[in-house]
């Protein structure tokens, strides 16, 4: 009898490149494929993976040890601090993780630099063909058309990463076991599809509460250990704002068909309801290391390193609505996706823009999502052929947020 986690697969070995690799996301994907290795040693799991190129934004140090450990030559660096190893290719600019992915050839990208930072390198990718497992919701958010089009004539796929559109592949593919990679269209058995949100550091406080709530609060998030842009997301909730905009060009779903729910335990991450009323739903604990080694190892299971969840410690299972007026992030990202074009970019960059000013001390926390809402009322949305029309809707309400920011600055 094979040990469990053990498929009969064909050998095959799956060439990576890393872009955000000192990251949260980064640093867990590559936790999680020297697991993998170890399970191809040992005979449990078919692929073995190599890194190939490895990408930052300036943590020179913790890049050139990863590229040590890893025995990767080709690197990619926003800034040039620090001297690199004879040995290494470095890349260094704005454009250096896309020139990464222009002179590497790999088997799977995964695209976790955050922010429409990470945008060129991630569509560079899809145009080369190459699988992108994608944490940086972005991507699609701003340039959803353009990445969805690319990867249908190029035959790449995107693998979502994150835990909440993990689980809805998942469930889908309880549906249809046959179903391939997003992007794809969902069933019409599928009546809507249900993202459940933390309520973040702030779940517990009203709005009044934490109008000038401090940086180092909106940080310490009660489940997840993420980035620090993440995290501020996940407070306004326009984390999952944007991930319900990811999730109608990763599923092909309307507004009306998508929706979230907050679910403090953050044990459910997805749910399915059906038109005949029954619900299918994924469950796990709060890990990132599972939806990665899902999209790593194409929806196969071998032995995972993720947290084993048992249900006889659960305790109770919440769910309660979102509040509009508390959290409007939401009903944004709805109008987002009902106007198309360009809106998505708009959004993000308004959002962008807000939340570096308030980790900056330059506007207070209960004006992020209100500079997002000021923007987006003054938009007037164009629809995007390339990336220059996203990068120019980015540039547009990047400025009318600084409007706003100047005017409600801290």
């Amino acid at each position: 009898m094979s040990e469990p986690g053990h498929h009969a697969l064909p050998s095959s070995y799956k060439r990576v490149i890393v872009l955000g690799s000192t990251g949260s996301v980064g640093t867990q994907t590559l936790e999680v494929i020297a697991h993998l290795n170890r399970l191809h040693e040992q005979g449990l799991h078919a692929t073995r993976y190599e890194i190939v190129g490895l990408a930052a934004g300036k943590d020179h140090r913790a890049i050139f040890e990863q590229a040590k450990q890893w025995g990767v030559r080709d690197l990619a660096l926003c800034t040039a601090e620090g001297v690199s190893p004879e040995e290494i290719t470095l890349r260094t600019g704005d454009n250096a993780a896309v020139r990464l992915v222009d002179d590497v050839d790999c088997d799977l990208v995964v695209g976790s630099i955050v922010g429409i930072a990470g945008l060129r390198s991630v569509l560079r990718a899809v145009q080369r063909g190459f699988d992108v497992a994608l944490a940086n919701k972005e991507s699609l958010v701003a340039a959803g058309a353009i990445v969805t089009r690319a990867a249908f004539e190029t035959g790449a796929r995107l693998l979502p990463l994150d835990s909440e559109h993990a689980g809805v592949w998942q469930c889908l593919a309880a549906l249809d076991h046959h179903r391939p990679c997003p992007p794809m269209h969902s069933p019409d058995c599928v009546r809507r599809v249900v993202l459940t949100a933390s309520g973040g550091s702030f779940r517990d406080n009203t709005r009044s509460q934490i109008e000038n709530a401090s940086l180092n609060d909106a940080l310490n998030h009660p489940n997840w250990d993420m980035g620090a842009k993440v995290t501020i997301d996940s407070a306004t909730l326009m984390n999952k704002a944007l991930e319900l905009i990811e999730a109608h060009w990763l599923f092909g779903l309307p507004a009306d068909k998508l929706g979230a729910v907050i679910h403090p335990q953050s044990i459910v991450h997805a749910m399915i309801e059906c038109a005949d009323s029954s619900v299918i739903a994924q469950l796990g604990e709060p890990d990132m290391k599972a939806p990665i080694q899902y999209a790593l190892c194409d929806a196969h299971r071998p032995l995972g390193c993720a947290p084993r969840l048992d249900v006889t410690q659960m305790g109770s299972l919440d769910f309660t609505e979102i509040d509009p007026e508390r959290f409007p992030a939401i009903g944004l990202a709805m109008d987002a996706i009902n106007a198309g074009g360009d809106a998505g970019a708009a959004l993000n960059a308004a959002n962008e823009h807000a939340v570096h000013a308030f980790m900056h001390h330059k506007l207070p926390f209960g004006q992020i999502d209100r500079c997002a809402q000021h923007v987006m009322q003054r938009w007037e949305p164009s629809e995007i052929a390339t990336l220059d029309d996203v990068l120019d809707a980015d540039r547009h309400a990047r400025l009318l947020a600084e409007d706003f920011c100047a005017v409600k600055g801290a």
